[in-house]
């Protein structure tokens, strides 16, 4: 019990899961605190980097195997995601929808989607909240399945979530797009 204790002490308090963590609350504070201190452009910078750190800081976690058979509960409610989409799409404006390509499932591969900024980062703030709200409890076995469970929904949907809107921001952030200037 001791070696697992241990394993699970390492894993949850090593300098990348603290990395991680860290980016994953900046990103939710952003999301949480949008307006009116950022704005426009500020908005646009300020994603692409936490974006870019959350990634980064992700990639280089350590696996975990959960300890409990049930996954941890989520904490972020319709409303929560609600506003955090909401509010996106109020900064981005006419900048907030882009194309993409069609899932399999969605429709034929040739077919490109309109799709929203908004949605890809409401559905990130939501995966990455209900992790940090776990993890800030400071139970090991918990913020370990919370981490496992993370990395299993990266895999599925939520790394290419966050790439995608990445990619859509990226754009917008090279041509120096001010969603609030008049073109």
């Amino acid at each position: 019990m001791q070696d697992e204790s241990s394993r699970l002490n390492l894993f949850v308090y090593s300098e990348e899961m603290v990395a991680f963590v860290t980016a994953s609350n900046s990103y939710c504070q952003l999301m949480e605190q949008s307006a009116p201190a950022e704005e426009g452009k500020a908005f646009i910078a300020s994603l692409v980097e936490s974006l870019s750190r959350i990634y980064a800081d992700f990639i280089v976690l350590g696996e975990s195997e959960p300890v409990f058979d049930s996954p941890p509960e989520h904490t972020v409610t319709e409303q929560e995601w609600a506003s955090v989409y909401q509010q996106t799409a109020r900064i981005l404006g006419p900048y907030n929808d882009f194309l993409r390509p069609a899932d399999a499932d969605e429709f034929d591969r040739s077919e490109m989607v309109q799709h929203t900024i908004s949605e890809d980062l409401a559905d990130l703030y939501q995966e990455l909240k209900d992790f940090t709200v776990i993890y800030s409890r400071g139970i090991e076995e918990l913020m370990n399945d919370a981490a496992w469970e993370l990395q299993e929904r990266f895999s599925e949907h939520w790394g290419t979530k966050l790439l995608r809107s990445l990619l859509a921001l990226h754009e917008l952030y090279i041509k120096g797009v001010d969603p609030h200037e008049e073109e």
